[in-house]
C-alpha cells in the first residue's frame, strides 16, 4: 500500500554527486557531447546550435518549478535532494550551465521546445516478458538493445547465494516521442525512487504511478510483485498512461516504441505526433522513421502474440525466441532497417531468471567485444539454490 507520509532515507547528496562526477570525468565524451551527437545523426536536418538555443534557460526554468505540496505530498524531500544533488554535482565535475543542462535535460527540453528528440529514439530499445508460470516456474527475461558505440562487454557471471526477490521488480524499455506537449509539471523528480519507497506491490505501484503520470514518460515497463501480480505500463508520452493487465495468464510484456494498441488515446497521440514531426521536418513517406516504426510493431506484434497464447508456455520457448535474430526472433545484429537510419541496432545482452521457490537459474547471453561483437552460442548460466 501507498504511504504518503513515510520519510525516505534519501543518501548523502556529496556522496550520490561524487560517483556521478567520477563516471562523468572519466569520459566526458560520452556523457556531455555523445548524447548530442546521437541526436543530430538521427535528425541530420536540425543544426546543434538549434537544438541547444534556450536548453540552459529551460533546465533552470524547471529546478525552479517545485511540484505543488498538496497535489504531490510525498515530494518535498525528493526536491531537496535533487537541487543538493545537483550542486554537488556542478562543483565537484565542474559543469557549466550548458554542460549540466546538456546532462540533464536535454531529452525533455527537445521533445517539449526543440521538436526533436535528445534521447536516440531511432534506437529501439529493448523487450521485457514476466511469465508468472511456465513448466520450470516463474520466469522474467529482457532483451537489451542498443548500438555498439560504448559498448564494453562486462564480467563473466559470478556464483552468489540465494537473494530473496524484492517486493517489487521494475523493468523497461525506452519507448518515447520526438514531440510531447509539454505537461504543467517538469521538475525532474526521480520516480521511480519514490515509487519503490511508497509502494510495495503491483497495485500500490500503479496508483502511485498513475498520480505521479505527469513526472515520467519516455519508456514502457513491466511491473511484478511477490504474488505474481503483473501489469506492464506504456509511457511514451508525459501526458498519457495505459495500464494492461493480462488477467487469464497473469503474464506482462512490453517493447520499445511500441503502443500495442493503436487506437487507445495514447496510441492515437503517439501517431499524431510522429505525423507533426514529420511534417515539421519534411520527413518523406517511404523514410527511416517510417521504416523504423514499421519494425518496431513487427516486433511488439512477435512478443505480444507469442505472450498472449491461450496455452501453457515452456520456458525453453521464451529463451529462444529472445535469442533468434530478427526478423524470425527477436535478437537484433545491427543490420539497419532503412539506408539512412543512423545506427545500427545490437541486441547486446539478453539475461533471464527462471525457477522456484528453492531453485532459480539464470541466463545471459552478451556479445563480445567490438569489432566483432560475436554472438555466444551457448549462454552464461549460474544456478542458485536455497538454503
Amino acid at each position: 500500500m501507498t504511504t504518503s507520509n513515510k520519510t525516505p532515507n534519501l543518501p548523502d547528496p556529496v556522496a550520490i554527486a561524487a560517483e556521478q562526477a567520477k563516471r562523468i570525468n572519466v569520459d566526458r565524451e560520452q556523457y556531455l557531447v555523445g548524447p548530442l551527437d546521437r541526436l543530430i545523426l538521427d535528425s541530420p536536418w536540425v543544426t546543434r546550435e538549434e537544438l541547444t538555443a534556450g536548453l540552459s534557460a529551460f533546465h533552470k526554468e524547471r529546478m525552479a518549478k517545485v511540484p505543488p505540496l498538496a497535489q504531490y505530498p510525498e515530494s518535498k524531500p525528493w526536491v531537496d535532494h535533487v537541487l543538493a544533488v545537483e550542486r554537488e554535482l556542478v562543483r565537484q565535475a565542474k559543469l557549466n550551465d550548458l554542460e549540466i543542462a546538456l546532462l540533464r535535460s536535454l531529452g525533455d527540453y527537445t521533445t517539449f521546445r526543440g521538436y526533436v528528440s535528445a534521447r536516440p529514439r531511432m534506437i529501439e530499445k529493448c523487450r521485457v516478458a514476466y511469465l508468472p508460470e511456465t513448466d520450470r516456474g516463474e520466469m522474467h527475461i529482457k532483451n537489451v538493445d542498443d548500438p555498439s558505440t560504448f559498448w564494453k562487454k562486462s564480467a563473466p557471471m559470478k556464483p552468489s547465494a540465494w537473494t530473496e526477490a524484492p517486493p517489487l521488480v521494475w523493468d523497461g524499455v525506452g519507448s518515447g516521442l520526438h514531440i510531447d506537449d509539454e505537461p504543467e509539471q517538469i521538475f525532474p523528480l526521480p520516480y521511480n525512487q519514490m515509487c519503490f519507497t511508497y509502494a510495495d506491490d503491483v497495485p500500490s505501484a500503479v496508483d502511485f504511478l498513475t498520480r505521479y503520470s505527469q513526472f515520467w514518460g519516455g519508456q514502457n515497463i513491466v511491473l511484478h510483485d511477490r504474488k505474481k501480480r503483473a501489469v506492464a505500463i506504456e509511457k511514451a508520452s508525459r501526458n498519457h498512461i495505459e495500464v494492461f493487465t493480462d488477467t487469464k495468464h497473469g503474464r506482462a510484456h512490453c517493447s520499445g516504441m511500441a503502443c500495442r494498441n493503436p487506437k487507445s488515446t495514447q496510441g492515437k497521440y503517439q501517431l499524431a505526433k510522429r505525423d507533426q514531426y514529420r511534417t515539421l521536418f519534411n520527413v518523406p513517406d517511404d523514410g527511416a522513421d517510417q521504416c523504423f516504426w514499421a519494425a518496431c510493431d513487427k516486433a511488439e506484434k512477435m512478443l505480444g502474440d507469442f505472450i498472449g497464447q491461450d496455452r501453457p508456455i515452456k520456458a525453453d520457448e521464451v529463451l529462444k525466441l529472445f535469442t533468434t535474430p530478427f526478423p524470425k526472433g527477436l535478437c537484433k545484429t545491427g543490420v539497419k532497417f532503412h539506408p539512412e537510419q543512423g545506427y545500427g541496432e545490437f541486441t547486446l545482452i539478453t539475461h533471464a531468471s527462471v525457477g522456484t521457490e528453492t531453485e532459480r537459474t539464470n541466463y545471459r547471453w552478451e556479445r563480445g567485444d567490438k569489432p566483432d561483437l560475436e554472438w555466444p552460442t551457448e549462454p552464461e548460466v549460474l544456478v542458485q539454490r536455497r538454503g
